[in-house]
Formats: C-alpha cells, structure tokens, sequence
C-alpha cells in the first residue's frame, strides 16, 4: 500500500504542481471513475465471498483499505469537479470582460465616426459660405 500511496502523491503532485487545463483534469476523473469502479466490483467480491464464512465478525482490514480508498477518491473527484467548474466559471467572466471591452470599442469607432462627419459637414459648409463669399 505504501508503493500505491507513493505513486499517488506523485501523481497529485505532477497533477496539481502547476497549471492543470481542464483536459488533464477530465483525464484524471476518467481514471478515477475507473478505480471506484474496479474497487467496488472487488469490494463486492469480497464482501460476498465473506458473508457466509465471517457472518457476525469484524470486518477485514483489506475491506476497511478499500472502503477507505473509495472514500478518499470520492472526495478527489468531488474536489476535481469543483475545480472544472471554477475554471469554467472563470472563462465565462474573462469571456464576457472581453465582450464588455468589444463592446466599449465599438461604442467608441462610432463617437469617432460621428465626430467626423461632423467636422465633414462644418467644412463643407465653411466652403459653402466662402464661396457664396466671393460672388
């Protein structure tokens, strides 16, 4: 068990030292939706293969290492599933930022555009008046 843990712990490790993409993260909840699954056909293995020789007495510690281990990978999905959402919580505000800011941007091109024909309009009127001016 102490080898398992070990490679374990690397694993969190390489998983969760640096920047994760929601890709890796899926890729390790796939894992560990295969895990629970092996451990609980083992587990009910076990627990059907104990029931008519140990009925009444303690559980086997290698059921207790397996419960045990579920319990733990229930928690590490339930902890991956929250981090995949906060991710996507976070790519939906940064998403719509960035709209705000196409937004302003566009509001922006068109005061510009307005500006403009302002100015166009007052030159050619100016021009007008001058040349009215001048016969």
């Amino acid at each position: 068990m102490t080898k398992n843990n070990q490679r374990y712990k690397q694993k969190d490790a390489q998983l969760f030292g640096g920047n994760i993409t929601d890709t890796e993260l899926a890729q390790e909840l796939g894992s560990i939706h295969q895990a629970i699954s092996q451990l609980s056909q083992n587990f009910s293995q076990l627990q059907n293969s104990q029931q008519g020789a140990q009925t009444g007495q303690a559980s086997n510690p290698l059921m207790q290492q397996m419960q045990s281990f579920s319990s733990q990978a229930q928690q590490q999905m339930q902890q991956t599933d929250q981090q995949v959402q906060q991710n996507i919580q976070q790519a939906i505000q940064s998403m719509n930022q960035a709209l705000q800011g196409i937004q302003a941007n566009q509001i922006m091109q068109q005061m510009y555009q307005a500006i403009q024909q302002g100015q166009q309009q007052q030159n050619q009127q100016q021009s007008s008046n001058q040349n009215q001016q001048i016969q």
